[in-house]
């Protein structure tokens, strides 16, 4: 930092920071990548914003991943090429292999563009019949857009402690931008060890610079990256520098989260992160008393509920927590019939929010085997709800009426 700018006021340097980003806005520059295909959400979450953390829970087998691939990786990849933006995203695949992650983007991708049905495991061969041969070509027809779609991604599946993610990361932020440091002085006491000075094996007082972490800068000011790490209660422990002694879970899940995604990928890179985390177990239990609400709400997910490190709900700015009230056995949730949606509702529930207030709710008809989303109109609006509710018919392939009303003792 020159000694011009070590004058300048902190608040007119802010102020000129801000008056460049109102200028880049007005010329078409992007500072979010919004969540365009879920107007609702984007109401409450304007979308994938740099330099900070956002975070995807919800217990096992809920659609966790579906989520983060929906929000975090679909939704970026069809804006970035629709407007020209140097995007790239890591996808730290904890849980799932490279191969795998590839196929939920083929079915995806068939079936959002094509509106058809494709089943992963028909895809995969764990089905009894094959894959129809016109699938199969109309997959082969599109390959060529499914590579450039996934151009943007880099799928990891064999780094698994925190600090080799980092430095995968940090591999590419020095290959694409530098890292800046400024001399601070610094005032230490400590014993002079010099034979010939008067004050020799006496504490003395001296002045010593060392180099300190500025900041980063992109060799693309308009690059945009996103690091996901899904899940991160998978994470590998590693050793404790000081100590030599192996993290626990709870410290190295602290390790990636805090002290390398907080601290450093999202204050001084400005890159987006995702972090999945799953809902402890003994949240998932069914808690049944006479009060449909109140059940309900022990059931949905909730900071409370984070599994092996309640604290790292503090890293974030956004919580998005995803609930299937079917799980459960509930009938109605939030005015919708689950009897007649079962599997294919999945509720968002906004748990922590810098962008507005927290708590609120967002529906949507979920299609598990091609990863996709579609927000439902009000529980109130019949006439626009029937079109989703015959289309959870479909996809449920239901031949029979939704099952009978469960009775909780009322």
């Amino acid at each position: 930092m020159d000694e011009l700018e070590d004058k300048t006021g902190k608040v007119k340097r802010r102020v000129d920071e801000l008056k460049k980003i109102k200028s880049g806005k007005d010329s078409g520059q992007i500072f979010c990548i919004p969540f365009s295909d879920y107007p609702k959400l984007s109401q409450s979450v304007p979308g994938v914003v740099p330099g900070m953390i956002q975070m995807v829970t919800a217990s096992s087998g809920v659609g966790k991943t579906q989520v983060t691939k929906a929000l975090y990786v679909r939704q970026p990849l069809e804006y970035a090429l629709k407007h020209n933006i140097n995007l790239k995203i890591f996808y730290f695949a904890l849980e799932e292999s490279e191969q795998e992650f590839i196929d939920t983007m083929i079915c995806n991708f068939i079936s959002s563009r094509c509106n058809i049905q494709m089943d992963i495991l028909t895809l995969q061969g764990f089905r009894q019949k094959s894959l129809d041969q016109n699938l199969m070509d109309l997959i082969d027809s599109h390959i060529d857009d499914v590579e450039t779609l996934l151009e943007k991604v880099e799928i990891i599946d064999s780094v698994y402690n925190p600090t080799g993610i980092y430095k995968y990361c940090r591999d590419y932020a020095d290959k694409n931008g530098t890292h800046l440091y400024e001399d601070k002085e610094f005032i230490k006491t400590k014993i002079d060890k010099n034979f010939d000075s008067p004050t020799y094996n006496k504490k003395i007082t001296v002045k010593e610079k060392i180099k300190v972490y500025d900041r980063y800068v992109p060799d693309d000011p308009n690059a945009f990256t996103i690091v996901i790490v899904d899940h991160i209660s998978l994470l590998a422990s590693e050793k404790i520098k000081d100590t030599g002694q192996m993290m626990n879970q709870h410290q190295t899940m602290a390790q990636w989260s805090t002290n390398y995604a907080l601290k450093q990928i999202t204050k001084h890179w400005n890159w987006a992160v995702v972090n999945v985390i799953q809902q402890e177990q003994s949240g998932e239990k069914e808690q049944f008393t006479n009060k449909g609400e109140s059940i309900q709400k022990k059931t949905e997910p909730s900071l409370a509920g984070f599994a092996n490190n309640k604290e790292l709900q503090r890293d974030a700015k956004v919580v998005i927590g995803v609930y299937s009230p079917d799980r459960y056995g509930f009938d109605d949730y939030h005015g919708y019939d689950i009897r007649r949606f079962r599997d294919c509702f999945r509720g968002f529930k906004i748990l922590k929010n810098r962008f507005g207030p927290p708590n609120k709710y967002f529906h949507y008809l979920f299609d598990g085997a091609t990863n996709r989303f579609k927000e439902l109109p009000k529980a109130d609006d019949s006439n626009e709800l029937v079109m989703y509710e015959l289309a959870a018919d479909k996809l449920l392939g239901r031949t029979s009426s939704p099952r009978k009303p469960k009775n909780f003792g009322n």
